[in-house]
């Protein structure tokens, strides 16, 4: 987990080659850890898509959040493993353009888009975020795991564009998406956009 958490604080406002960065994280994430949700059951992840904005990376398709890397974010688009999170934004700055907040912050995450286990995949990031926080105890305090596998079961991870990101200052055409060809195949959308369905 040390590995894992070290790539993921990694991103920062420095941070130039995030291409180099997230094929690091992705390989790492996919090959070596599995999810397990509330109610115990494990999951091999399957698809993920990288969301970063800093000085040098200016993605405006990025929710803007405060938390530290390597948390859960559950949000209105699925479940995400954040980086740090620095918005530099206060009660005095409201305007989301200002130069001087976008010199200061970064902040970022990995959507979970599909995971698995000896079933069907599950393939869409609220199905994944639904799948993972349902069946658990309310009296458990139990939550979301990463847990580290001793086993490498990925031969090949597939990059493509992620899913409906369209007009983000050129980074809708860029490869943040990270798939395990094995399981999930390419589709084009009607959007235009590419997605990723079960083999």
């Amino acid at each position: 987990m040390l590995n894992l958490k070290k790539l993921l604080e990694g991103l920062n406002v420095e941070t130039e080659n995030v291409e180099k960065k997230f094929s690091e994280i992705a390989t790492e994430l996919i090959c070596n850890y599995q999810i397990e949700s509330v109610s115990g059951e494990r999951f091999n992840i399957y698809e993920i898509e990288f969301y970063f904005f800093n000085r040098n990376h200016l993605d405006s398709s990025v929710h803007r959040h405060n938390m530290k890397a390597g948390q859960w974010r559950v949000h209105y688009s699925g479940l995400d493993i954040t980086f740090n999170g620095c918005t530099y934004m206060n009660d005095s700055c409201k305007n989301k353009k200002c130069i001087e907040c976008k010199e200061l912050a970064s902040y970022g995450g990995i959507l979970i888009r599909s995971i698995g286990n000896q079933k069907n995949p599950i393939v869409g990031p609220l199905k994944v975020q639904t799948t993972l926080l349902t069946g658990g105890s309310i009296n458990s305090s139990e939550g979301i795991s990463l847990i580290k596998t001793n086993n490498n079961h990925i031969t090949k991870l597939i990059t493509s564009t992620r899913c409906g990101v369209k007009n983000t200052n050129g980074f809708d055409n860029m490869n943040y998406c990270f798939f395990n060809s094995e399981i999930l195949k390419e589709k084009d959308r009607s959007d235009g956009t590419k997605t990723r369905v079960a083999i």
